[in-house]
């Protein structure tokens, strides 16, 4: 062998050791003949643990009829290009790859065995997965808005004709202007809680900070939810009890307890109860909502507070609305330094959530406060915000 042969030689064998990619060979019967650094990295097995055995020692069970397909299209002298498989560690873990392999043809053109070269493509893999479910996610989202706005809308448009006749009687006139004040306040707030959302991812969110009395804009949603409580023959009980005072956001907070109260009725049926207890606790202020509704299953309780999350999924679904509300919920009251957490005995068992807010009214910005609770944020987003409640 000549000088120059050695050299290429060596300069072949360091890229091969300092290749990021696992490059493995082997022969026709499978059996591992080489094993670089990266292949110790990326399968665990060192080389001295690899070469000599079967290459079936990474391959999983359910997939050892790919090594025989390999073989073949080697033996053939046909290359396989990218091929997207999975591989198993030593530790039993999965690894999803690129394999490229080749055939090794020794000087008189006979092929002796094949060079594989193994990519980890686990990440790519997790990157494309996340990207096509946020894509999927959009859809549905974008679909269930569609029909959110038209079902209201439609009425709006259905009243707005009915209105034109100039032989209406009084008694419908009213029941008309009744009903599309009423959708239009839906279609108000389903805006309103998209743009919500949008200012809470991007960072928009402020809060205006002043001395708050509880019981005011307890009383004020109270109110805004007593007509649809009252329709569906849901009893309001409210208890309320100490200097109920807190630094906050007004319009904020009367937002968040809108949204549990409205919740809170919406999901009880008729001949059900919702009750709003709010008291003085050490350095701050607990408000429960509790209601004796269709309750939460234990595997849904986790995810109550993700935004556009509902346990019943499509536009076919018996109970309306983005499943927007309990997020921006949870946004606002970490936002004043507090917590939220939800309970539930289980389907049909009713639901509960607690808020706790505490006195100085501590304003959080871009984290989570206090312990773990159901539903606690699973992602970090930046939270500072503008604007009042819209009912």
């Amino acid at each position: 062998m000549s000088q120059r042969d050695g050299n290429s030689e060596s300069h072949l064998a360091a890229i091969v050791s300092s290749s990021e990619d696992a490059i493995v060979s082997k022969d026709l019967n499978g059996i591992i003949q080489t094993w670089n650094r990266s292949a110790e990295r990326m399968f665990g097995y060192t080389a001295e643990e690899a070469v000599g055995r079967s290459i079936t020692i990474i391959i999983p069970e359910d997939r050892l009829a790919e090594e025989e397909t390999v073989l073949t299209s080697i033996r053939a002298g046909v290359p396989i290009e990218h091929f997207e498989t999975i591989r198993r560690r030593k530790d039993g873990t999965l690894i999803e790859i690129s394999l490229t392999v080749s055939p090794i043809i020794r000087a008189d053109g006979v092929i002796i065995g094949a060079s594989k070269i193994a990519r980890d493509i686990t990440e790519q893999k997790r990157l494309q997965r996340a990207a096509e479910e946020g894509s999927r996610m959009k859809d549905e989202f974008l679909a269930l808005l569609s029909h959110e706005l038209r079902t209201p809308l439609n009425t709006v448009m259905g009243y707005m004709r009915i209105l034109r006749r100039d032989d209406l009687a009084p008694e419908l006139r009213e029941r008309a202007l009744d009903a599309m004040e009423r959708n239009s306040a839906s279609l108000t707030q389903l805006v309103n809680d998209v743009l919500d959302t949008s200012r809470i991812v991007t960072g928009k969110m402020r809060l205006v900070l002043a001395p708050v009395s509880l019981p005011q804009i307890i009383a004020d949603a109270i109110e805004t939810i007593r007509a649809p409580a009252i329709s569906k023959g849901v009893q309001l009980e409210l208890h309320m009890g100490g200097s109920l005072e807190v630094i906050g956001d007004e319009d904020r907070l009367r937002q968040v307890l809108w949204n549990l109260l409205s919740n809170a009725v919406k999901f009880t049926p008729e001949g059900g109860r919702v009750t709003l207890d709010a008291e003085v606790e050490r350095g701050g202020v607990r408000i429960v909502v509790a209601d004796t509704g269709i309750g939460i299953t234990r595997e849904n309780l986790p995810l109550v507070f993700q935004r556009f999350w509902q346990a019943e999924q499509g536009t076919s679904r018996e109970y309306a609305g983005l499943g927007l509300g309990l997020a921006l919920v949870r946004h606002i009251v970490e936002m004043h330094g507090g917590t939220i957490e939800a309970a539930s005995g289980g389907r049909d068992q009713g639901a509960t959530f607690t808020v706790r807010l505490p006195r100085s009214g501590t304003s959080v910005s871009g984290g989570s406060s206090g312990g773990e609770s159901a539903g606690q944020r699973s992602e970090e987003d930046a939270l500072s915000g503008d604007a009042a409640m819209r009912s």
